[in-house]
């Protein structure tokens, strides 16, 4: 999923969407720190979506309140 599809979407989902993404990166960050997982790009991967929603949601907020 890239910014231009997650700019289109609602806070809602967006905050839904960063709830399962946060688990998913918690679960990721453990299953590294076990040795569990092998490709840690995955990790990377990971972090950057959440960072993008974090970012479009901030976004919305500044264009909101602006």
């Amino acid at each position: 999923m890239n910014v231009k599809e997650l700019r289109k979407m609602e806070e809602a989902e967006l905050n839904k969407k960063l709830l399962e993404d946060s688990k998913a990166l918690s679960k990721l960050t453990y299953e590294v720190k076990l040795g569990k997982l092998k490709d840690t790009s995955k990790l990377k991967k990971s972090k950057v979506i959440v960072a993008q929603i974090l970012t479009v949601l901030k976004e919305k907020e500044i264009l909101k309140n602006g």
